[in-house]
């Protein structure tokens, strides 16, 4: 960890730091490259059924991406902590960027739709693992007084590709889908990809990003005092014991531990309402504003991406404003915010309003996002970093496979509730006043739980052999 003397950046101070401004730039393209693969993934599912049906298949095409975190977050703890975190994350860049490059020439739309999940699952295998290690790995690249402001541009970042990579993704394979026959008669060549031209690219694109985050990670610089500091913390790591015995180890510290526990569980609950919350858009997104099937993606990536706007915004705003704000007044502000604009969808507005919902819901969510995330890794001591962001995403991930699940079965077109819970319209305004209770419950749930008086600028790392 590296120690600082200012107590907030500026930008343009974080960004004179090399090593965050390659971290940053190289995610950059990495989550660019991610949400246009998607927008390519719900297209090949979507293919030649109806607006129903593909929303339901959009929707599991983010469960089955999911899924990894759940099974893989026990071992994924240790893994991170007991290797170099940059080394593996280059090596997971490099395993995707191959597994998404063969996409165009092993799958077609007449696939049996399992085997794209199940392709999904492979990749999202390695993103369970990444995820933590990344998280993880921030702290060492910046010092700790400037942890907000890197995790609110991090986030910003993220974000920011969310609302670019999804618009991008969706015009990219909706457009270029339109020259598909021109392009096979044109050039032969092209008929060695058994996907049409627009989802080809998508997949191209997502593989080379990840080559190129590889290669921005591999020209960190790490000082020698960081790698000997990373050197001692692996060998600590490996003496505790196998992989397999240390993987509850990030539940035993947060049970020993308020405040990193409290944070934990606010994300992760903040996750499992926005799960439900993302199969209500989509589902929206085809009843209210799709009108042809060639633009569904275009319009899931208008949804999704001022979602991450909205994220975007609500993280930049956080990195300026939340470094001081009580915790349990600032937290439960967000939750109950949410609440709020859910309920906006169940009034009879423009359908285009359910946009501006999204923008506002994403604010909130990124407040949530920022926040917690810097309390867990100020907090949390380096040797046990890994291993609490791990279960962390195990808890998060958990949750928000339940709430997809239980949402795209209220929303299914042919699951049992649709008879049970009436015309679709009904199970919509259902699944909105259940999210919004969640919310509520999420307040209270913050206020109660963080100390008072607790600010982000007065967390301070706990001991990971005593309880605070």
């Amino acid at each position: 960890m590296q120690k600082g003397s200012s107590s907030q950046p500026t930008l343009a101070e974080l960004f004179r730091n090399a090593n965050f401004v390659k971290f940053w730039v190289g995610q950059v393209i990495s989550y660019l490259g991610d949400r246009i693969d998607q927008m390519a993934m719900i297209a090949v599912v979507s293919a030649g059924v109806t607006k129903a049906i593909a929303a339901d298949r959009a929707n599991m095409i983010t469960f089955w991406a999911t899924l990894p975190y759940v099974f893989m977050s026990f071992v994924a703890g240790p893994i991170v902590d007991r290797f170099d975190r940059r080394r593996l994350m280059i090596a997971l860049d490099f395993f995707r960027a191959l597994v998404v490059v063969l996409l165009p020439f092993t799958i077609s739309p007449e696939h049996d739709v399992r085997v794209i999940y199940a392709l999904v699952l492979l990749i999202g295998c390695a993103t369970a693992i990444f995820a933590p290690a990344k998280s993880a790995f921030l702290p060492e690249i910046v010092p700790e007084t400037h942890l907000l402001r890197a995790n609110s541009v991090t986030a910003t970042m993220g974000t920011l590709t969310t609302l670019f990579g999804t618009v991008i993704g969706g015009a990219l394979v909706s457009g270029l889908s339109r020259l598909n026959e021109i392009a096979h008669h044109t050039i032969p060549a092209l008929n060695l990809i058994k996907l049409p031209l627009g989802l080809a690219v998508a997949f191209l694109v997502d593989s080379a990003s990840y080559i190129v985050s590889a290669v921005l990670l591999w020209l960190i610089v790490v000082e020698a005092r960081n790698r000997e500091f990373t050197e001692k913390r692996q060998r600590r790591v490996v003496t505790e014991g196998g992989i397999l015995r240390r993987a509850m180890d990030g539940v035993v510290f947060l049970a020993h531990h308020r405040v990193p526990a409290v944070a934990a569980f606010m994300v992760s609950w903040f996750f499992f309402i926005g799960g439900g919350y993302f199969t209500l858009t989509t589902k929206l997104t085809y009843l209210r504003l799709v009108k042809a099937e060639a633009d569904a993606t275009l319009y899931l990536g208008y949804a999704y991406g001022v979602l991450g706007l909205g994220l975007a915004i609500g993280g930049i705003v956080a990195g300026r404003i939340a470094a001081h704000q009580t915790l349990r007044v600032f937290v439960p502000a967000c939750f109950v915010s949410a609440a709020a604009l859910m309920l906006v969808n169940l009034l009879p507005l423009p359908p285009a309003t359910h946009y501006l919902v999204n923008l506002a819901i994403g604010l909130a969510a990124g407040g949530v996002v920022v926040s917690m995330e810097t309390v867990m890794q100020k907090a949390v001591p380096d040797d046990m970093r890994g291993r609490v962001f791990a279960f962390n995403n195990l808890l998060l991930n958990t949750l928000l496979l339940g709430s997809l699940l239980a949402g795209a079965s209220i929303l299914s077109e042919q699951g049992h509730l649709s008879s049970w819970l009436g015309r679709v319209e009904q199970r919509l305004g259902f699944l909105t006043v259940v999210l919004s209770i969640l919310a509520v419950a999420g307040a209270a749930i913050a206020a109660k739980g963080f100390p008072r008086r607790l600010t982000i600028a007065t967390v301070s790392p706990v001991s990971a052999d005593k309880t605070s």
